[in-house]
């Protein structure tokens, strides 16, 4: 119903893979994906043990949602279930994405300019563009590889929110700028 109303996302969606015609029209409508599997790992682990079967037996037919969604050409968004569980790993959920099947570089686009289309937000965050917010990683690594570096505060150099760094541990410039490359 939601998805015939013109709804923008769909979260959760653990059945999606179930109706194909429902994904078609997801893809055609440009209505985003927003699965929060951290919710359903968070449940299935520190839940009263009726809510533990559950969220296991979800996690399989939940990744085949996952699986068609993106076949059909749904855009997938990374998303937190707000209220849902405890917060302030994010970057888990990203984790998540490549574990059931994303790229690296899919994940990340899932939670920065895809999050940012989804909550109407693309004008002023999600890309780096010049009049947008500065928001940003500065990370030892590179998480398209090894999504795992985003979870890693040793590898994490700088934090930057609207152009002001709250974490430095860029080392400071000595000497003259040496030209990269």
């Amino acid at each position: 119903m939601a998805i015939e109303a013109g709804a923008g996302s769909i979260e959760h969606g653990c059945y999606l893979a179930d109706d194909p015609d429902l994904l078609k029209m997801m893809a055609d409508q440009g209505t985003f994906f927003v699965p929060t599997f951290e919710v359903y790992e968070f449940h299935g682990t520190v839940s009263a043990p009726h809510m533990i079967a559950r969220s296991l037996a979800l996690m399989d037919v939940h990744r085949e949602s996952l699986h068609k969604a993106m076949e059909a050409g749904v855009r997938v968004v990374a998303g937190t279930d707000a209220g849902g569980f405890v917060h302030g790993d994010n970057a888990r959920e990203v984790e998540i994405l490549v574990e059931r099947g994303m790229t690296g570089m899919q994940a990340i686009q899932a939670a920065t300019g895809l999050a940012a289309e989804c909550a109407g937000l693309q004008k002023d965050i999600g890309t780096l563009e010049s009049g947008k917010f500065a928001d940003l990683l500065v990370l030892e690594g590179d998480p398209s590889k090894d999504i795992s570096i985003l979870r890693n505060r040793d590898k994490i150099k700088m934090v930057m929110k609207g152009g002001d760094a709250f974490v430095d541990k860029l080392p400071a410039a000595t000497g003259s700028p040496q030209p990269v490359g």
